[in-house]
């Protein structure tokens, strides 16, 4: 069933009431307002503290009136977009002025980047007790929602930490899968993880090592010498640095054909000790 309020903060930002998509905010910092107290919804958010947040540069921050503008414009927006079932509806969206700030009460709010975190979350728990094809479940889901990064074009500091947080949760989440997919001989899948992970972190070596294991196997050893001298050139122009003994030990035991019958589980643990 599709939710009454949705909100979309992962590749493109988009608040959803009702099936209608929040298409025009008023002036001034009213979407921002609005995108800082959501990551910090039902807690009582200082004035000086959103003052900062919205306006880092402003000398007069504890003087202008900037901040009621803004949430004045919010509550335009809110209002012009009301839930019609009235004080009976078990979802709300409002904003709320207290003594020592704002907050804004979401109750049963849909949140792309709450439900991704959840799903990282619960992997993770269900990984623990062992329980890996549910972990695995969770994993594919959050990775299912993870359209881009968190606001992405924000340059606001406290959305950069976010992001940061959210990104390096899905860079797990695709390790994660790409290592399951190895273990249950899914080559196509491997690719496309690590490829996901390269498009995020072109430096992470284990990506490479996966690529060129699994072109190994399939006997494909011109991609596995593309993949290396990738990974090389990117380490050596970009970090001035060598790759890993583990990623020229791979490479090297690839090329001579002493790959065959090798599990990844094995094949890393020697690359460990490699390392």
């Amino acid at each position: 069933m599709e939710n009454a309020i949705s909100v979309h903060t992962l590749g493109r930002c988009d608040l959803t009431i009702q099936g209608k998509s929040v298409q025009r905010w008023k002036a001034g910092k009213a979407r921002d307002l609005f995108q800082f107290l959501l990551l910090r919804q039902g807690s009582i958010v200082p004035r000086e503290a959103l003052q900062e947040a919205l306006w880092p540069d402003s000398q007069d921050a504890a003087n202008s009136s900037s901040l009621k503008v803004a949430v004045h414009m919010l509550r335009r927006v809110l209002a012009n977009y009301q839930t019609t079932a009235g004080d009976q509806s078990p979802t709300s969206l409002r904003l709320v002025t207290r003594d020592a700030g704002y907050s804004l009460l979401a109750t049963s709010v849909w949140v792309d980047s709450e439900v991704f975190d959840s799903l990282v979350d619960r992997g993770h728990r269900a990984e623990s007790v062992g329980a890996q094809a549910e972990a695995s479940e969770h994993y594919r889901k959050a990775a299912e929602l993870y359209r881009g990064d968190y606001l992405a074009g924000a340059t606001m500091e406290w959305a950069n930490v976010h992001r940061e947080w959210l990104r390096g949760r899905f860079l797990y989440v695709l390790q994660r899968l790409a290592e399951t997919s190895l273990n249950d001989s899914d080559p196509l899948s491997v690719m496309r993880r690590c490829r996901q992970i390269l498009d995020i972190e072109p430096y992470q070596e284990e990506s490479y090592r996966m690529l060129m294991f699994t072109h190994a196997q399939l006997g494909q050893l011109n991609q596995v010498r593309r993949w290396y001298d990738l990974c090389t050139a990117r380490l050596r122009d970009d970090l001035q640095v060598p790759p890993e003994p583990a990623t020229h030990l791979l490479f090297s035991r690839a090329m001579q054909g002493r790959l065959g019958g090798q599990s990844w589980e094995s094949l890393n643990a020697s690359g460990a000790a490699a390392r």
